[in-house]
């Protein structure tokens, strides 16, 4: 393909612009470029949890209940200890992750739900050990929150120098 132009000012000389172009190089990007796509593509699927949304239809009639709902378990992990409970009066600190998941499966067998809560400023591994703890005595429905430290939210008790892992 070439393109003569008149006139020019050349001394009536016409210039010749047909020139190849060297393809390779473009192709070599685009190989990698869509290797590497590919290749990070399989990665994001790794480290993925399963959630489910609870919203229920807005349409529909509110369910009367006879007995009114049990709160869900909570575990809440500070950077001085852990704390564990259905609510504030029944909460106890302890040390260790784990310690009462198996007498509150047996107090509550039908329950699936559990509440994570970490300060910031704690070490991600100690969630993620509630989380793993939590699944291994079945809870399947998880909810994780956190926030600012808190002053152990009323709850009082002895707590522990650091969150020991399980």
């Amino acid at each position: 393909m070439s393109v003569s132009l008149p006139g020019g000012g050349g001394g009536g000389r016409v210039r010749n612009l047909n020139h190849d172009l060297n393809l390779v190089p473009f192709i070599d990007l685009l190989t990698v470029c869509i290797t590497f796509l590919m290749v990070t593509a399989v990665w994001t699927q790794l480290s993925s949890l399963k959630v489910d949304q609870a919203i229920s239809d807005p349409n529909a009639e509110p369910v009367e209940q006879d007995t009114p709902p049990v709160p869900p378990l909570t575990v809440h992990v500070r950077s001085d200890g852990l704390w564990m409970g259905r609510n504030i009066e029944q909460g106890k600190n302890y040390n260790k992750v784990g310690e009462d998941f198996a007498a509150d499966r047996e107090a509550y067998p039908e329950e699936t739900q559990v509440v994570i809560v970490t300060d910031d400023g704690v070490d991600y591994q100690y969630m993620v050990k509630a989380l793993d703890v939590s699944r291994q005595y079945g809870y399947d429905k998880t909810l994780l929150g956190g926030g600012p430290a808190s002053n152990r939210a009323g709850i009082e008790g002895p707590g522990v120098a650091a969150p020991v892992p399980g």
